[in-house]
């Protein structure tokens, strides 16, 4: 297909690569890319027909480092449909622009609402000024790519515009990555992730961030144990194990400082739905994991 599709555009240039996996495709894209501006998008996604028109106008308009967009979470079933499905759900909002510096998008993507951060944390619904991934390459054969990854294009940035417009469908298949069983690799990843980030904002001496990162790394440990308690993996006794160690290390290094740190209202909440997991840990012998749906009620407010 992509091909045909050379053989009657000369803009579109065809790769043809042995499978490295979504990072070593998109690092290897990054290096040949001559554009003035990069978008990633996954094989198993959908975009709106004016998704690059509407972000281009967008980073156009305000100058921008990044532009980005709203996306839907589609049924594979419902694929044939889903421009109708994204046009209906449009029509239902007023659409909304909004320009915000680096540092507050930062700030959305270790905050405390779940929709914000996941609108900001992966990669697929923005368009990129080329220079605000210099020096950025996605890490080889991990999971969370756009965890590893993220937070260092932010920083690169003064100015990113986002929009409520819903183009881009974030297809969910049976056999998606992030839906299989919880395997320890996603569990590793996903912790190593937050690891790196707060190493990266010590370095910059941003302690507010690092402590952000910390308490989502604490939230991740309670998410994950939650999952893996509702699972039917064989070794989930040594898995919720491993992770309750995890927590219970960066609990008491650092549960000082992410208080100290924690300035607003919801943060604290968090922070003590965090506290009341690891007391009862200690007094009750509880799993971290039975916390899970407590946290994701308040983070889905």
């Amino acid at each position: 297909i992509c091909d045909k599709y050379a053989q009657i555009d000369n803009r579109i240039k065809v790769i043809h690569k042995e499978n490295g996996g979504l990072a070593d495709a998109r690092n290897l894209g990054m290096s040949l890319a001559k554009g003035k501006y990069i978008s990633f998008i996954d094989g198993d996604d959908y975009i709106y027909p004016t998704f690059y028109t509407n972000l281009y106008d967008l980073i156009e308009q305000y100058e921008a480092d990044i532009s980005e967009c709203n996306f839907l979470r589609v049924n594979e079933d419902d694929i044939e449909n889903i421009e109708k499905i994204i046009n209906k759900e449009n029509q239902k909002i007023i659409i909304k622009e909004k320009m915000i510096n680096g540092e507050e998008a930062i700030d959305e993507l270790f905050g405390t609402r779940l929709q914000p951060y996941v609108k900001k944390v992966v990669v697929w619904n923005k368009l990129y000024n080329a220079n605000v991934l210099r020096n950025i390459k996605f890490p080889f054969g991990k999971l969370h790519e756009d965890e590893y990854t993220t937070y260092k294009i932010l920083s690169n940035s003064k100015k990113i515009v986002t929009t409520n417009k819903i183009l881009h469908g974030y297809v969910q298949t049976k056999n998606s990555i992030m839906r299989r069983e919880i395997k320890q690799k996603r569990i590793d990843d996903n912790l190593d992730a937050y690891e790196q980030a707060s190493n990266f904002f010590e370095e910059k001496n941003d302690i507010k961030i690092e402590m952000k990162c910390k308490r989502r790394y604490l939230e991740n440990c309670i998410e994950l144990s939650g999952k893996v308690l509702k699972s039917e993996n064989k070794n989930k006794d040594e898995q919720l194990k491993d992770i309750e160690d995890k927590f219970i290390s960066y609990y008491e290094k650092y549960i000082d400082n992410i208080i100290l740190n924690s300035s607003e209202n919801r943060e604290k909440k968090i922070v003590k739905i965090i506290m009341l997991a690891y007391k009862d840990i200690k007094t009750k012998g509880k799993n971290i994991g039975e916390y899970w749906q407590k946290l994701e009620n308040f983070v889905n407010k």
